[in-house]
């Protein structure tokens, strides 16, 4: 009787530990390097392989970085709704992503990379990531969906709207610098936000029709 041709358990695990060390080797790599310089030689011997042994894996360097990229950016989401989610209240959730985009500085791999090196990053992604991408602003419709439910925002608040707007915010007390507000101070953002984000959703706040 032919002995069976099935990879068993021992196997897979060899086949997910390489494309692992070979995703982790371009991470590296990329933070290192950037796209442009980031070469598949550079990511083998990175990772401890030859090029071949790379090739049987990924078919291209494209392949790679959509890969890597794709992992990094769901552990970055997965964090921040940790992180967030833990939160009570808007105010104090708008407060947690602040601080947690701070830590993270340089920043969400994706995004740095895609603010760094626009061109190669259109280039050599494309539209590999698009579908895997959760967005900035779709981020927080859950959040203000929450808050609309608990009272904390107007029953008719256009989610889309305030989503971008919220994230916005974010993205201005991350990367602006301003003497106003100390970022690095939990309790001062969270007064800022308390003044001027959630005041500005609230029941008694202006009604704005999208046009």
């Amino acid at each position: 009787m032919t002995p069976s041709r099935t990879a068993g358990p021992a196997a897979e695990t060899a086949v997910v530990s390489t494309r692992d060390r070979l995703l982790d080797a371009t991470e590296r790599c990329l933070r290192r390097s950037g796209i442009r310089r980031t070469t598949v030689s550079e990511i083998a011997q990175e990772a401890g392989v030859s090029r071949a042994w790379l090739y049987r894996h990924f078919p291209d360097k494209a392949s790679l970085v959509v890969a890597t990229l794709s992992r990094t950016d769901e552990r970055f989401w997965a964090e921040a709704h940790a992180r967030v989610s833990s939160a009570d209240g808007l105010s104090a959730q708008v407060a947690a992503a602040v601080g947690f985009a701070l830590e993270q500085q340089p920043g969400a791999l994706l995004l740095r990379l895609q603010h760094e090196e626009p061109a190669d990053f259109a280039e050599t992604v494309g539209s590999g990531l698009a579908e895997l991408m959760p967005g900035l602003a779709l981020f927080w419709h859950g959040y203000l969906d929450a808050a609309r439910d608990a009272g904390e925002v107007r029953a008719d608040l256009d989610v889309a709207l305030a989503a971008e707007w919220v994230m916005r915010i974010v993205l201005s007390l991350v990367t602006v610098p301003g003497g106003a507000i100390d970022t690095d101070d939990p309790a001062a953002v969270r007064r800022f936000l308390d003044q001027f984000l959630v005041a500005g959703l609230g029941p008694s706040a202006p009604r704005h029709v999208r046009g």
